[in-house]
């Protein structure tokens, strides 16, 4: 199947290149992909049941059959997102760097929120809403944490592994707000000031990349071929 960043196109990917057997499995994936680009489009709030069908080329009524609701179908394209598709889109271990290890990962989560821009606004919207939606996230979001936690370990084996948890929990928080920043829901002001910088995508992902190394490997120098907004982050940390 070919690498997408968007969760729709990975979807329709999926469907066209493995397309189930049973019509009734075909009309329900066709549904979720509508579903998914009519989120991506328009957010939870202002999508409306005829407007996937419509999308879908699927009768309203028979919506029903699969899914009850506008929020039954919303969930289940929320939580496959989460728990399918960002851990099939993590950045492979190899041999590398710790920097250039951290650099992958926020390089990665940056272009997914990137491409996927409308859906992680509907994460936020449910998850104000639904309390087992939202505990769902966290709990995605605890293991990703865990997985880093755990490699920070690997290199520091004297650290409490609490400390390295709490460490990735405040990090994790900082990447979630610049992407909630840069991308979710854009903030004039914070945009003016990477715009200034000429800092695109990759290299806020690496500016922020420098802080992980600051407090994660502090021993470590960062490498010499940083952006320009990296670079002079990284002499303010390293004087």
């Amino acid at each position: 199947m070919r690498e997408t960043l968007s969760f729709a196109a990975y979807l329709e990917n999926r469907l066209r290149d493995d397309a189930p057997k049973l019509k009734g499995e075909r009309t329900r994936a066709r549904l979720k992909i509508a579903a998914a680009n009519v989120l991506g489009e328009k957010g939870y709030h202002a999508m409306r049941v005829s407007d996937v069908t419509e999308r879908a080329g699927v009768a309203e009524g028979s919506f029903y059959v699969y899914f009850d609701d506008k929020k039954e179908i919303s969930l289940t394209v929320l939580s496959a997102l989460l728990e399918d598709f960002f851990k099939l889109s993590a950045p492979p271990e190899t041999a590398r760097s710790p920097f250039d290890s951290i650099r992958a990962s926020n390089r990665r989560w940056i272009a997914l929120c990137r491409a996927n821009a409308g859906l992680m606004r509907c994460i936020f919207q449910l998850g104000d809403e639904e309390p087992d939606f939202s505990r769902l996230v966290q709990r995605t979001n605890r293991e990703w944490y865990g997985r880093v936690s755990r490699s920070v370990l690997r290199r520091h084996k004297d650290l409490a592994q609490e400390t390295a948890l709490l460490a990735i929990y405040f990090l994790g928080a900082m990447m979630d707000e610049v992407v909630r920043k840069l991308v979710v829901y854009p903030d004039p002001e914070f945009i003016k000031v990477i715009k200034s910088m000429r800092a695109n995508d990759d290299a806020v992902a690496d500016a922020a990349s420098i802080i992980w190394l600051r407090i994660l490997d502090a021993g470590m120098m960062p490498p010499d071929d940083l952006p320009p907004t990296a670079a002079k982050l990284a002499k303010i940390m390293w004087v």
